[in-house]
């Protein structure tokens, strides 16, 4: 490989969304709004004078990087630098600060093993604060700046979007834990410089489908989604799969805000998808808990106004399977709702159906931070250990290294490895075997456009108000269930997205 130098923020063009703003499929009932001008000018100008600055210097030696006191170029047996873009403030907080915690436990395992190439790996931290273009800023520091060869992030698919932007433009891989929206499932978003160890929502949105429409055999449905990359990307699959296994929309579908203080109404909105003729069966609800919760309030409050809602089987995705936030507001005082009824979606590893080394390490991270882990932490957690693995697999750590291995040290055949067995991955490679991660989450298997499959559950809401698993779908079975690939790229929306 040539050596390159550094790059520049804003020294190319970066690639324009697939969709336009303005541009819209028909099926998108309410209008993006137009993008908002980037905060943080200021902060950019004197981040640029910065880079401005570095990049004259690095000049002065010859476009090498200094590590140890050595001077090596860039992706030519230097460390291997790993970035982290995650939302550590902001909507997502919740979630990303131990996703980073899973990250930093597998760069500690593989470091205290030897290392990636014999070099310990470089480990760089960036906030995105839940906000797109803050998450845009912060991909281009960690390539600038801390010249990193990949990126783990981010938390929400709004920023996944922006930050395959800076990382594709400069030839840096990213790989997210967390980022689900079907719009990264297609070859021309990521251009072959993404992947992600958390599957697809295209998966879920197929999922539900067949069930309502095969188990539930309703043969009428529609759908409300909350207005992000991720709600958007659920009901499109929803609805492109429910007609392909031949139900009906009986509306368009219905977007709506996010909760903002004081709490919105969805009252008009519930009326526009449920007061048809004929009415719907069945209403998929993909939402957060905070817009699950006044949801279902107002359709409870609306029934007596309208008593064809009473016929009407409420469905939900993965993003209000919380205990806590969503069941227990609901059943409890003041509200006291039914819940036995509702059903709903998600990955079956969020359901406790995970593969055999989960507990293991679960164990090992309670251990290592003093809590259970969460949703997307495992994920994390491999994501990083994928990243380890093809870098020690292409006997180079730059970011195009990264990106032709990384199919090969994931998908069958070659040597099972499991999360915390790097001295055994380094060994194999070493001897010219092939490997295949088996991680922390469960089966990594890559396809082409770095997406994993996996199994899906059907969850339901017991007599005793507590959440349990009805029905699973094998992987087998929802790779069968998918459309031929590759599937559309739903536009962005410039609002916050949980996945």
């Amino acid at each position: 490989m040539v050596p390159q130098p550094p790059p520049q923020p804003g020294s190319a063009p970066l690639p324009p969304p697939p969709y336009p703003y303005g541009a819209y499929p028909p099926y998108y009932p309410v209008p993006y709004p137009p993008p908002s001008p980037r905060r943080g000018r200021g902060l950019q100008v004197v981040v640029g004078a910065i880079v401005v600055a570095a990049v004259v210097v690095t000049a002065a030696v010859g476009l090498l990087l200094r590590v140890n006191d050595a001077i090596v170029p860039p992706g030519t047996g230097g460390p291997l630098r790993i970035g982290t873009v995650l939302s550590i403030t902001g909507g997502l907080a919740a979630f990303g600060g131990k996703n980073r915690q899973g990250v930093i436990m597998a760069v500690e395992e593989i470091n205290a093993a030897g290392g990636v190439l014999g070099q310990p790996i470089q480990l760089f931290h960036q906030n995105d604060d839940t906000k797109p273009e803050t998450a845009r800023s912060a991909a281009a520091t960690l390539v600038s700046q801390n010249h990193v060869d990949a990126i783990v992030g981010a938390t929400g698919s709004g920023q996944c979007a922006t930050v395959i932007e800076v990382a594709k433009a400069n030839g840096v891989f990213e790989i997210s834990g967390s980022c689900t929206s079907p719009r990264f499932s297609n070859a021309t978003v990521g251009g072959g410089w993404w992947a992600r160890t958390v599957p697809s929502d295209a998966l879920q949105g197929v999922v539900a489908a067949s069930y309502a429409l095969r188990n539930l055999t309703y043969s009428r449905a529609a759908v409300i989604a909350v207005r992000t990359v991720y709600g958007l990307g659920v009901v499109e699959m929803f609805a492109d799969s429910f007609i392909r296994f031949g139900g009906t929309l009986t509306t368009p579908l219905r977007s709506i805000d996010e909760i903002v203080s004081p709490p919105t109404s969805y009252s008009v909105d519930l009326q526009a998808v449920l007061n048809t003729n004929p009415p719907p069966q069945l209403l998929y609800v993909v939402a957060y808990p905070p817009e699950g919760v006044q949801l279902v309030r107002d359709f409870e409050a609306g029934k007596s106004a309208n008593p064809q809602w009473a016929n009407v089987r409420l469905m939900f995705s993965e993003g209000v399977f919380d205990q806590a936030s969503f069941v227990d507001v609901l059943r409890n005082p003041p509200n006291n709702i039914d819940t036995s009824g509702f059903l709903g979606t998600a990955p079956a590893a969020y359901a406790g159906i995970v593969g055999p080394g989960h507990a293991a390490w679960a164990d090992a991270y309670a251990a290592r931070w003093g809590s259970q882990p969460g949703m997307f932490d495992d994920n994390n957690y491999d994501a990083a250990y994928v990243l380890a693995l093809a870098a020690e697999a292409a006997g180079d750590s730059s970011g195009a290294a990264i990106r032709s291995k990384i199919r090969d040290v994931t998908n069958a055949p070659g040597t099972r490895i499991h999360a915390g067995e790097w001295a055994k991955a380094r060994a194999e490679i070493a001897s010219g075997h092939d490997i295949d991660y088996e991680g922390a989450s469960g089966s990594v298997e890559l396809d082409a456009v770095g997406d994993p499959t996996g199994a899906y559950a059907i969850w339901g809401v017991d007599g005793a108000g507590r959440l349990e698993t009805r029905d699973v779908f094998p992987e087998s079975l929802v790779i069968a269930l998918l459309p031929t690939p590759p599937m559309p790229a739903p536009p962005i929306a410039p609002t916050r997205g949980r996945h």
